[in-house]
Parts: C-alpha cells; sequence; structure tokens
C-alpha cells in the first residue's frame, strides 16, 4: 500500500485546526482549495481514507465506502497530522473543534449533483440528509464548537471568506440553527 507523506506546518494566523463538512455536493473541496490558495495547509478527508485503507466494503446500493468512523478518528489523531483545515463529509467524526457545517438549499443541492451526473437514489438520499439537518445534527453531537455556512448563492470565494470569520473568532451569525430548509422540505410533499 502506498501511503502518500503529508505535510507538516503549524500555523502563524491561528492555534486550532478546522473541521470543514457538510452533505456531499455543498461545496466543501471548492472552498478548501481557496482556502489553500490563501495559505492554510488542507488535509481531503476522502483522499486521506483511501491513502491510510480505510476503506471498508463498497455498497454497492449506495455506490460508496463504508468507514468505520472510531477506527478513522483513531487513525487520524494517532498520525499526528498538523493541517489547519480537515475537509470532508466524515471530518465532524474527528471532533475537531471549531467545526463548520457547509450547508445548500435542496433544489441548488439537485442541481449540483445532476450538474456531476450522479444517479437519483444518491441524489435523493443526499438532499434528505440536507433536509433533515443530517450532519449538522451529527456535528452538534460530536464537536464542541459548530458553526454552519450556507453556500446556496454564494461563490466559493466568499465561502472562503466566511469560514475566515469563524477562524477569526466572528461566529455569531454562523451559530447552528440560522438556516432552515423546512419550507423547501414542505413544497416538496
Amino acid at each position: 500500500m502506498k501511503v502518500r507523506k503529508y505535510k507538516y506546518r503549524l500555523t502563524t494566523w491561528m492555534n486550532m485546526k478546522i473541521a470543514l463538512t457538510g452533505t456531499p455536493g455543498v461545496g466543501k473541496t471548492r472552498v478548501s482549495k481557496v482556502l489553500e490558495r490563501r495559505g492554510y495547509e488542507t488535509l481531503g478527508l476522502n483522499e486521506f481514507i483511501k491513502d491510510m485503507g480505510l476503506r471498508g466494503d463498497k455498497d454497492h446500493n449506495r455506490k460508496t465506502f463504508e468507514v468505520d468512523t472510531e477506527h478513522l478518528k483513531e487513525v487520524y489523531h494517532r498520525e499526528k497530522l498538523d493541517f489547519d483545515i480537515v475537509e470532508g463529509h466524515l471530518a465532524h467524526h474527528l471532533s475537531i473543534s471549531p467545526t463548520v457545517v457547509l450547508r445548500c438549499a435542496p433544489s441548488e443541492l439537485e442541481e449540483r449533483m445532476k450538474n456531476k451526473g450522479w444517479d437519483r437514489d444518491k441524489i435523493e438520499e443526499n438532499i434528505e440528509a440536507e433536509m433533515l439537518d443530517a450532519i449538522l445534527i451529527e456535528a452538534l453531537d460530536l464537536c464542541e464548537d459548530v458553526y454552519e455556512i450556507d453556500t446556496t448563492s454564494k461563490y466559493p470565494k466568499e465561502v472562503a471568506s466566511e469560514v475566515e470569520d469563524v477562524i477569526d473568532g466572528e461566529v455569531k451569525k454562523y451559530e447552528p440553527g440560522s438556516i432552515d430548509w423546512s419550507e423547501e422540505f414542505l413544497s416538496r410533499q
């Protein structure tokens, strides 16, 4: 098994790590790429999982691999990686604080996933997870400081600036519970 050598670096402008998480399709990877260009060291958790051999069995119905999140957390902390931002839809399972949950209106999320060529079942599964605040609720259970940012009508650069607000401690407007998809949920019924 080939394990990629990850860079180690202490950040000069912050003494914390950020977990950047959210439903697939909300823009985590694009936002993390912007933050990387701004000088932050980022770790794509999906790549880390693959490189470290942490993928479990393939769930053919859901077209995804199972991941033992407790084992993932163990391996991540054992490796003592020093990244500023850990990005991925499982990043909140690492109990990194603060955790920023990116959110997206289900109708926009559906369009994004269609444009990526996702199949209908996978789209519906992720829209339902977003409407039910699944990742936000998990993050609130697993992490100390959780914030949410709506990516619906924003460019990745704008969202990256909002993530930097959280890094700088400007968190009031990103408190959990400020994003509500219930109207959209009801209109889909």
